[in-house]
């Protein structure tokens, strides 16, 4: 059986701190360093447009018949705008300015929901409302840091609220440094969810990355079901399509020790920093 050392699990998200398959590291495009800086880049593109649109429906009240009220622009980019503020410590770390429909978010060394943390760069958002009566937002940013990844964010978001939790559906196509400083290029969708009473959160979705190193540049497939709350371990899996069809599958069962298999039957298991 071969080793891998520990994954700690902060927050919602995934950071490896090393590890190890054949003796590869973060460079090495299918070890599960790479795979879980994919999984953690997405992750944290996804929670921070997550922290900024959540409740941004809240500005629509029911007509005289009982039915929701049609959602304006106007109203979602003063919501969006004015939960900032509330959402991001130290005081006054995050500050907004808006026109129109677009949005202008800066983080200076911010820390705020779903464990984001070292939050520093300017989020821009363009929103707009779909036929549905749902928050959209076009999200963009270069060079934004959040939990040890460096990302240039490129995506269009859904924001939907529902009784059990919160979803934004994500289509994506940004690139990045992850936590371990692997060079990313993502694409695909995903979703992330997240319960506020339960404080249980996940993200569940299929994207393509384009890993690159000096030498060579290639696309791999991820797909990835994670979810946890905020006291307990994860559940669910990451699985990475190598470059020739082999899987690499990280499997997290609730426990504080997690198990990684590969197609071609080698397999390990790891510890996790979680109670």
């Amino acid at each position: 059986m071969r080793t891998l050392a520990a994954i700690a699990l902060l927050g919602t998200s995934l950071v490896a701190t090393a590890c190890a398959r054949n003796g590869g590291t973060s460079d090495d495009p299918d070890s599960p360093a790479a795979a879980v800086d994919s999984e953690q880049s997405t992750q944290a593109e996804g929670n921070v447009v997550m922290a900024s649109v959540d409740g941004a429906d809240q500005t629509a009240t029911p007509d005289l018949a009982g039915t929701t009220a049609q959602l304006t622009v106007a109203g979602v980019v003063a919501q969006i705008s004015a939960n900032v503020a509330a959402r991001w410590m130290p005081t006054g770390c995050a500050t907004v300015s808006s026109s129109g429909a677009k949005i202008a978010i800066k983080y200076a060394d911010c820390t705020g929901p779903r464990g984001l943390v070292h939050v520093t760069g300017e989020l821009d958002l363009v929103v707009s409302i779909s036929a549905a009566n749902e928050v959209v937002v076009q999200a963009s940013a270069t060079g934004f840091d959040v939990d040890s990844a460096v990302l240039d964010i490129d995506a269009t978001a859904t924001y939907v609220s529902g009784a059990s939790a919160d979803t934004l559906t994500v289509s994506s196509n940004g690139t990045g440094v992850g936590p371990l400083g692997t060079d990313i290029d993502h694409n695909g969708n995903y979703t992330v969810s997240w319960d506020p009473t339960s404080q249980c959160g996940s993200i569940d979705g299929t994207w393509s990355t384009d890993f690159t190193d000096p030498s060579a540049s290639a696309e791999r497939s991820n797909a990835v079901d994670v979810s946890r709350c905020a006291t307990g371990c994860p559940t669910g899996t990451i699985t990475h399509h190598f470059l020739l069809g082999a899987t690499l599958t990280l499997t997290f069962d609730g426990t504080a020790v997690a198990t990684w298999t590969t197609s071609a039957g080698d397999s390990g298991t790891f510890a996790l920093a979680c109670q």
